[in-house]
């Protein structure tokens, strides 16, 4: 993907998901629970992320961020892990999908070398997603719908036959879109989400691209870590098909970000 000059990007996140056996119920090993952040956090400092922030206070719930590590105070890339969760989380400044691949490949280094028979172990509920968050942020007097219209390839909007009613004021408080879609390669979904937002203090939109797949369908033997760096390439293949297809470049080339 080209460079943009004024890309949308609020945060793109490689993330690793397990534990969950069915809906809402969990199973963790001991050590997960008691040991593994502090593990990783060994691990991390060799790789020269030395800046711990314990956000839970060792409290373990499930598939909740309970540390980030990071080089220095508030850099990017930064790691995170809790209990069944496991992310690489990469801001706009700075980025660029070969230095965060690159991030991913040492994230999962340091994964591995904090346990590495863990991965196979929890193979049945891994799963492995790649989230990318932009925003856009149409003018004061600009309707929602309209600004979707002009600059996103997507039908979006409320039929005029029920708009035109002495009844309603036209005012919309709340703007959604929600879809999944299968995926072939990698094997699972993509899911795309736009929402109204507060970000950075501001009022705009928010869309969200996850590519999402499960372990086990998608790796046939043990998981190494070239399948994952495997997986991440063709999901960001769906990210990059999915920016170039839905968004107008007139959506991030006309906003004042």
């Amino acid at each position: 993907m080209p460079i943009l000059d004024n890309p949308p990007l609020i945060e793109a996140i490689f993330e690793l998901r397990w534990g969950e056996i069915s809906p809402g119920r969990f199973q963790y090993h001991q050590n997960e629970e008691s040991l593994f952040a502090g593990m990783f956090s060994a691990s991390a400092k060799n790789k020269g992320f030395v800046v711990v922030e314990n956000i839970q206070n060792n409290l373990s719930l499930p598939m909740t961020i309970s540390h980030r590590f990071r080089k220095q105070q508030d850099t990017w890339p930064c790691f995170q892990v809790g209990l069944g969760i496991f992310t690489i989380n990469q801001t706009k400044e700075q980025y660029s999908w070969d230095s965060f691949k690159k991030s991913i490949e040492i994230g999962l280094e340091v994964f591995n070398n904090t346990n590495s028979s863990l991965i196979d172990s929890i193979k049945d509920t891994l799963s492995v997603s790649l989230r990318y968050q932009d925003a856009f942020f149409p003018d004061e007097a600009e309707v929602i719908e309209q600004f979707l219209e002009k600059h996103f390839n997507i039908n979006f909007g409320l039929p005029s036959s029920f708009l035109d009613n002495s009844n309603l004021n036209g005012e919309h408080h709340s703007v959604s879109f929600n879809v999944e879609v299968g995926l072939e390669k990698p094997k699972g979904i993509v899911k795309i989400t736009i929402a109204k937002a507060i970000i950075n203090d501001k009022p705009g939109l928010i869309m969200e691209t996850v590519v999402h797949s499960k372990a086990k369908e998608v790796i046939n033997n043990d998981i190494k870590h070239t399948d994952l760096m495997e997986w991440a390439e063709q999901a960001h293949n769906i990210q990059q098909h999915a920016f170039k297809t839905i968004i107008n470049p007139t959506a991030y080339k006309e906003c004042k970000v």
